[in-house]
């Protein structure tokens, strides 16, 4: 990544609210990467301190920091971590999924209004919130139709307000995206209404595989579509949602840096989607780059009718044009991503 007239000073402090999950990570490599200095917000600073910095330290000696942060909605939860800082990236807001819709949409919704106006009163210049596919439209298999930089969940607000289902995990289902668009609505609502000279940006990232920086933390688990993977290439469907667009998670991070430090880039709604199939084309197309690697791929596969036969050939184009702009070829390919992930998670012994 090459950035050579940041609308940010290099060497500067951006807030990578999230660091330790798998977006965030990868995030907080690309800005170092990119010369920038990085602050790290966790829950617990004890818990992902020695991982971290093991990640980062030895090629960007004291340009990391963690800071801990555990109520996103609690008045100044903010205010140390932002201090001094010139961006923020909002990777990761709190998963919850709560057939109640005051614990599934409240929390997301004041933690976004909470962060921004913390990133207003430390003055810092530049905000890009990480949203959700989610927030863009819920599962639709099965139906041609076209996605664009306009297009909102507002259905789910709607069948959470006035019509949730009875089952338990669908309602949460439901009432989780219903928060992640009021949230980004909310974020939208703010920028307009607020006079201030934060620039704000966001990011709307579907599934997102390819390589894990840390496998160690395997041995805890991923609640990311990762653990979906692991869990189809084992010919299981248990705890899987569907699978819509995907794209490399380095791609994802470099969209989510190039939106907090190109000048070009402002108020902009950019969808980190490239790949569209349904799992059982991973399965096999991961038995297809390793055919000498039967553990790959077991079981059977599983029973899903249909596919997500959604367009969105407009906020594809615009997104790699972003990867271009900051001296990229392009999207990461898909045979390429599914490597990075088989050889970071499943090494040759």
């Amino acid at each position: 990544m090459i950035i050579t007239n940041p609308a940010i000073p290099l060497d500067s402090i951006v807030v990578v609210i999230g660091a330790n999950g798998y977006a965030g990570a990868e995030t907080c490599q690309k800005l170092l990467e990119a010369g920038f200095r990085v602050r790290g917000t966790v829950r617990d600073v004890e818990r992902h301190r020695g991982w971290m910095h093991a990640l980062f330290d030895k090629k960007w000696p004291g340009k990391f920091e963690l800071v801990r942060v555990t109520d996103f909605a609690a008045d100044g939860a903010f205010d140390e971590a932002f201090q001094g800082a010139t961006g923020v990236i909002y990777v990761s807001t709190p998963t919850v999924f709560d057939p109640d819709s005051d614990g599934a949409i409240g929390p997301i919704v004041k933690g976004t209004i909470k962060t921004l106006e913390a990133a207003a009163r430390a003055g810092v210049k530049r905000y890009v919130l990480s949203s959700s596919s989610k927030a863009v439209e819920s599962a639709a298999y099965n139906h041609p139709h076209e996605l664009t930089e306009k297009t909102f969940n507002h259905e789910a607000i709607a069948i959470a307000r006035d019509n949730p289902p009875a089952d338990p995990v669908e309602r949460a289902v439901v009432k989780y995206s219903a928060g992640r668009t009021e949230a980004e609505l909310a974020f939208w609502d703010w920028v307009k209404a607020n006079d201030t000279p934060l620039v704000a940006n966001c990011v709307v990232p579907d599934g997102l595989f390819g390589r894990i920086l840390d496998t160690g933390r395997l041995k805890t688990g991923f609640s990311t579509s990762i653990a979906m993977l692991q869990t189809v290439l084992r010919g299981s469907s248990e705890g899987v949602m569907n699978l819509a667009y995907f794209i490399d998670v380095q791609d994802a991070a470099n969209l989510l840096v190039a939106a907090v430090a190109l000048p070009s880039l402002t108020s902009e709604r950019i969808f980190a989607y490239r790949y569209n199939a349904p799992w059982n084309d991973l399965r096999h197309r991961i038995r297809e780059l390793y055919p000498d690697r039967p553990d790959l791929v077991t079981g059977e596969d599983i029973d899903v009718a249909g596919r997500d036969l959604s367009t969105a050939e407009g906020p594809i184009r615009r997104a790699e044009e972003i990867l271009k702009e900051v001296g990229l070829p392009g999207y990461t390919s898909l045979d390429d991503m599914l490597r990075g992930f088989v050889d970071s998670v499943y090494p040759s012994q």
